[in-house]
């Protein structure tokens, strides 16, 4: 791997990480904004919810963009509002600028990532395209095992708005990172061949998209069943504080750091729908441990490692799978990726509500395991037809 490769590859790392640590680090914020605003807890938590919803809707509307112009120059306008987003919420005076301002956040991350991960399957191939995806992807649970823990931390050391300040740094020396690292380059099929529609039933007229893109919707479902609720679990079952259970997370996320870091490795031996089955049908075993165990904590604590290994792998070969089925259409078919991904997490919460009350975390689980299979059955339709 060159030097131009391991800055381009270190740059997209770098994006990911703080659009990823961004999504998880407002979560220990959400008290202290409420006391900041003097608002209900309800009305912090539209913060997290109006951020998805501009991510979920507007991915797949700006996703055709980056198939007809220079991906470098939509990465840089998506970083470019991110940062305006970062920005105004450290400066945020009341609860409703606040919300616009996650707006702009959510919405340059959705024109963001689609396009990085359109980037890694328009810049690289084989073998190295599993590698780079694998590593890029890897950010995203980084950011998950280091957002909640120092956004915990930061919100207790000083004021909440640091955090966004930090955020607003982190996406400056990213901009300027992107401007040299990233090639200025045009997608390979020519612009006046492609109108904004015709980028959308060009999508779902391929099947196996239609089918890669349910299973991410059924994966996403499945897993944020139980990783939503897994903290209540952990604390009414276990009894465990609030350190503890943000403890527990973060092992969590370092697991499936490692796991995605490697797991390029993993789809270049099995291939990435075989990767994909395999890693499904395993977190569908290790979800029904983490249901039906009820007396250690040292056993959940086991299943929770071995689900992140799995969901490391197995996501990371989903991508991998999804970004090359059009391969003039990357960025569109990433940005409805992402956005089923958001979907899926968006039920989950809704459905998890509903079931969590009545059946339980076993329950749950139950429920989530069916989901992981589903996806599992989804998966081996697409591999007929390869």
């Amino acid at each position: 791997m060159g030097l131009k490769v391991k800055l381009l590859v270190s740059g997209l790392f770098l994006i990911v990480f703080v659009i990823g640590a961004d999504s998880f680090i407002i979560a220990p914020l959400l008290p202290a904004i409420e006391r900041s605003f003097q608002i209900t807890v309800s009305q912090a938590v539209f913060s997290v919810s109006i951020y998805a919803f501009c991510y979920a809707i507007g991915a797949p509307l700006l996703g055709p963009f980056g198939d007809r112009y220079s991906r470098k120059r939509l990465l840089l306008i998506g970083i470019g509002s991110f940062l305006i987003g970062s920005l105004g919420c450290a400066l945020a005076v009341n609860i409703m600028s606040f919300y616009v301002f996650r707006a702009f956040a959510g919405i340059g991350a959705a024109l963001t990532l689609p396009n990085v991960w359109a980037l890694i399957g328009q810049t690289f191939h084989g073998q190295q395209l599993n590698l780079i995806m694998g590593i890029t992807m890897s950010a995203l649970s980084l950011s998950i095992a280091i957002g909640v823990p120092l956004g915990a931390g930061l919100a207790q050391l000083a004021n909440w708005h640091l955090v966004f300040w930090i955020s607003a740094v982190l996406a400056i020396g990213t901009l300027i990172g992107l401007w040299f690292v990233v090639p200025t380059s045009q997608p390979r099929v020519k612009p006046q061949r492609l109108t904004y529609l015709h980028s959308f039933k060009l999508i779902f007229k391929v099947r196996r998209t239609r089918l890669l893109l349910t299973t991410t919707l059924v994966w996403m479902l499945g897993f944020y069943l139980v990783y939503t609720f897994l903290g209540a679990y952990a604390v009414h079952q276990f009894g465990l504080s609030s350190f503890q259970v943000g403890s527990l997370f973060s092992i969590y996320g370092f697991s499936n750091f490692v796991a995605s870091f490697l797991s390029g490795y993993v789809s270049v031996k099995l291939g990435a729908l075989r990767a994909v089955q395999l890693n499904g049908g395993l977190s569908a075993l290790f979800i029904v441990g983490l249901g039906f165990n009820h007396q250690r904590m040292v056993l959940l604590a086991i299943c929770l490692v071995l689900l992140a290994f799995v969901q490391g792998f197995g996501v990371t070969a989903l991508n991998t799978a999804v970004v090359n089925l059009i391969p003039s259409q990357r960025s569109t078919v990433m940005a409805f990726n992402s956005s089923f991904l958001y979907l899926g997490l968006t039920l989950s919460s809704v459905l998890g509500g509903l079931l969590y009350t009545t059946i339980g975390f076993s329950g749950i689980c139950v429920v989530a395991s069916i989901a992981l299979l589903l996806a599992v059955v989804v998966i081996q339709l697409v591999v007929k037809q390869v």
